[in-house]
């Protein structure tokens, strides 16, 4: 036998030993527009399954945030037809800024997973977990596209190692609570037609912050001014609120991030 038959005949013989539930954490792939889907299911605790929603794009290819900034589409997950499913949350790994010269926006580049937390109605059973997903991909156009995806996972799963280092890798980047002193939104202040922000964050080579406004107001991102003794100063223009309205009295999530790090913080303007 020549090497490549002898690789190909121990991959055979060690997917015949494998568990047949050994890849149950991990939906077929789901095809879509310049990109494919599916679901992941990991370890269990506390009465809770971790899941992912993981999106690979072809490359060249983005999608977006849940504010995917002054253009884009926000993806949009639906859980219904789950079984065993009390609630599904997503959570949002920590986008990056894309200026086009035109307008700004907040993507992912060529891959992401959406974490996701699963409530079982009965943690003793197995939990089907079913997803329509509807989502914008761009390169030099921009393209809603959609699909679906449906995973079974048995109350005990076994490991499943790369469901489980795609899940960790993504779940690492998703923005946790302020740490004050250390890294939060420290002052937001009306200044003109502006807000001015500032964040202490650590030192890194690559920090930002992007901002989600109230409800009807189109604006762009904060824009960097400075930093100094640990506290980075953005600068956030107002213009596209509605004419009737005041930053006073409105409230404003802040992602920040720094290098691998980022928090999320709800801040009311006064």
């Amino acid at each position: 036998m020549t090497a490549t038959p002898i690789r190909l005949a121990i991959l055979i013989l060690v997917s015949a030993l494998a568990p047949p539930a050994a890849v149950a954490a991990r939906s077929e792939w789901s095809p879509a527009g310049q990109s494919q889907l599916r679901l992941l299911l990991g370890s269990v605790e506390g009465g809770r399954v971790a899941g992912g929603v993981e999106i690979v794009l072809e490359p060249g290819w983005y999608t977006y945030w849940r504010n995917p900034g002054e253009a884009g589409i926000p993806p949009i997950f639906d859980f219904a037809g789950s079984e065993n499913v009390a609630s599904v949350q997503v959570r949002y790994p920590a986008p990056e800024r894309y200026d086009d010269g035109s307008s700004v926006s907040l993507i992912y580049r060529e891959e992401v997973v959406f974490p996701l937390v699963v409530i079982p109605i009965d943690a003793a059973r197995p939990v089907t977990l079913n997803v329509e997903a509807r989502y914008g991909i761009c390169r030099e156009v921009c393209i809603p596209t959609a699909a679906a995806a449906t995973l079974t996972q048995p109350a005990s799963p076994p490991a499943d190692p790369l469901a489980e280092a795609r899940l960790q890798r993504f779940s690492a980047r998703v923005p946790k609570e302020p740490e004050p002193g250390r890294f939060d939104v420290e002052r937001v202040a009306p200044e003109g037609s502006s807000l001015v922000i500032d964040v202490r964050m650590p030192g890194s080579s690559y920090s930002d912050l992007f901002v989600e406004p109230p409800s009807g107001w189109f604006i762009g991102q904060p824009t960097y001014v400075s930093r100094r003794d640990g506290v980075s100063r953005y600068r956030l223009d107002l213009a596209g609120r509605p004419v009737d309205e005041e930053p006073a009295g409105r409230r404003f999530r802040f992602t920040a991030v720094a290098g691998g790090e980022g928090i999320e913080e709800e801040v009311d303007i006064r």
